[in-house]
């Protein structure tokens, strides 16, 4: 039967990877012990412009010129070095959560890349799951740089855990009107446009990897039978849900749901066991941030 809760599956996806201090068992907040391994990326930070759907084109500054930044990844135990190079005029740094990091890698008041520096950025792989990483420099400057489009995923994965066949990773944020350089159809000024599956003053404003609407943001794939894995990470100004039809799993608290609260840097990862062909709507739930873009499809073969 479609849904059947006995089709749930229920992981710790931070699961421990260390022993416990106190020697008696494993404890489920531990860091992951050392794997020895160093994983490096290059982060260029700079001004580019970015179609966030055809037409709407939007002033971005950001990591790698994408948007949202590359995907940092790494596993648990890992250590990540980030060297960071700033093509800007603004002080620009990355600053992640959920990894442990001296003061001098914070990315607030320590850790800044200075117009035209380059900097090394050393955090350590903690815990498995799914974080955010953003702009923090001088640490009033977080807003204006996440708005700009400098943030992006730290994928952690458990090589002790359960593997999936399937890894969605979903990135819901907020834009700036004002960083828009046109939008389809229209002047800038009240919302006339055309182009959008929706109408309305939240047009353009709420994107899901970058892009908005089903028509140009990323679909995402699975057939019945796979173990699929959803990362999903909250970055901007608003509180978002994460909702997919036709679909249940179990939430953080054990219960069940289709729909999860996410506020600005927030972040889950779930699994289910797929079932249900078809080809399904995924979006935000606050009927606004749907219009506005924050919506995809997951589409489900035999």
């Amino acid at each position: 039967m479609k849904h059947a809760i006995s089709k749930l599956i229920a992981f710790s996806l931070v699961t421990a990877c260390g022993a416990d201090p106190r020697g008696d068992g494993p404890d489920p907040g531990a860091p992951a012990l050392p794997t020895g391994r160093v994983v490096t990326y290059d982060l260029e930070v700079t001004e580019f412009d970015w179609e966030v759907a055809p037409g709407a084109v939007y002033r971005a500054i950001g990591y790698n010129r994408t948007l949202p930044g590359p995907v940092i990844e790494a596993n648990a135990g890992d250590r990540i070095t980030i060297r960071l190079t700033n093509r800007t005029s603004s002080p620009r740094s990355v600053h992640t959560h959920i990894s442990f990091f001296a003061e001098s890698s914070d990315g607030a008041w320590k850790g800044i890349a200075q117009p035209g520096e380059t900097i090394t950025v050393e955090l350590y792989a903690a815990h498995a799951g799914t974080f955010p990483y953003h702009d923090h420099a001088a640490g009033s400057n977080e807003g204006e740089g996440i708005r700009a489009g400098l943030f992006g995923a730290v994928v952690v994965h458990d090589p002790r855990g359960p593997r999936a066949d399937v890894e969605n990773l979903v990135v819901l944020a907020d834009l700036d009107m004002a960083r828009f350089k046109g939008l389809p159809n229209m002047p800038m000024g009240p919302f006339r446009a055309t182009d959008g599956e929706f109408h309305g003053e939240h047009q353009y404003m709420h994107s899901i990897n970058g892009r908005t609407y089903t028509k140009w943001v990323p679909r995402f794939r699975a057939k019945v039978g796979d173990r699929v894995r959803w990362r999903v990470v909250s970055l901007g100004g608003e509180f978002h849900t994460f909702h997919v039809h036709g679909h249940r799993w179990l939430g953080a608290d054990g219960v069940v749901t289709d729909n999860v609260l996410l506020g600005p840097g927030m972040y889950t990862t779930f699994d289910w066991r797929e079932d249900n062909p078809g080809e399904w709507l995924f979006h935000c739930h606050v009927p606004e941030h749907m219009e506005g873009g924050m919506m995809g499809i997951y589409e489900v073969s035999e």
